[in-house]
């Protein structure tokens, strides 16, 4: 027999867990699935099986169901706030950006990385989804920490790139303009803005030039004394020809060569 009781029950539970993850994604701000973090999809399939699992479940009372929503709630929320503060902790579950190609060549990191193993196919099929159809006309490409990929055209400016970001270092852009935190302090105390934990955010841009915000708003706008910022370094440099990544064309033909294959 239909039990009227338990399915007004089941409906009330299920529309105030919508309601729950709602109010969520509005307190957080995050109104578009690009905003949403490893952590936040994570959360999402954890709070879909909660809801799933105990609106059918009437052994589990409504003061129960709602605490482990808000438990779950909690914790979300916790990581998020580790992940923006904390540096280290943000790398370690969003991975690090690295770049692909630099200075017109594959960098030999990106075709060695095991963690990041670069499949041709889908590379420049990923390009030509941004519009790049030639792999002669890029310059530069990085893979951001949310998959995302940064490319520049030959002949375009530099990309941006945050260095301090509430007070924390950001090490992995570091690492990508090869400097380290003893040359970031020594410009920002050439710049007189105080004490690198105090301020909100540092930009380096594509003109050599650090942007650099206070707690407070305050722009101030720095040239750095370090013209060699912009090099790049590229395989090219290495002493041993054998250790040289290949060029694009050499990756392009290798991809065709891969997808050939696979077709037969």
């Amino acid at each position: 027999m239909f039990d009227v009781h338990g399915f007004e029950m089941t409906v009330f539970k299920l529309l105030i867990g919508i309601i729950l993850i709602v109010l969520h994604l509005r307190l957080t701000g995050k109104q578009q699935t690009t905003q949403l973090t490893p952590i936040d999809f994570i959360g999402n399939f954890i709070l879909g099986g909660v809801i799933g699992g105990v609106i059918y479940n009437h052994a589990i009372s409504f003061a129960e169901y709602i605490s482990f929503l808000l438990v779950t709630f909690g914790i979300i929320s916790g990581l998020n706030y580790l992940t923006s503060k904390f540096m280290s902790t943000r790398s370690l579950v969003m991975g690090k950006a690295y770049t692909i190609i630099e200075g017109g060549r594959f960098t030999q990191d990106a075709l060695d990385n095991t963690d990041h193993k670069l499949d041709p196919v889908e590379f420049l099929a990923e390009l030509r989804g941004m519009g790049f159809f030639s792999l002669s006309d890029i310059s530069l490409v990085q893979r951001e920490a949310n998959g995302s990929l940064t490319v520049r055209r030959k002949g375009e400016g530099g990309v941006n790139y945050v260095l301090v970001s509430n007070g924390q270092v950001v090490t992995d852009n570091l690492e990508l303009i090869h400097r380290d935190e003893e040359w970031l302090r020594g410009e920002i105390a050439q710049a007189g803005v105080g004490e690198l934990e105090d301020l909100f955010i540092v930009e380096l841009d594509a003109n050599n030039r650090l942007n650099i915000v206070d707690g407070a708003g305050n722009t101030t706008g720095l040239t750095v004394s370090d013209p060699a910022i912009n090099e790049v370094t590229t395989v090219t440099e290495f002493q041993d020809p054998d250790s040289q990544a290949p060029t694009l064309q050499e990756f392009a033909a290798g991809g065709a060569d891969t997808s050939s294959q696979t077709s037969k």
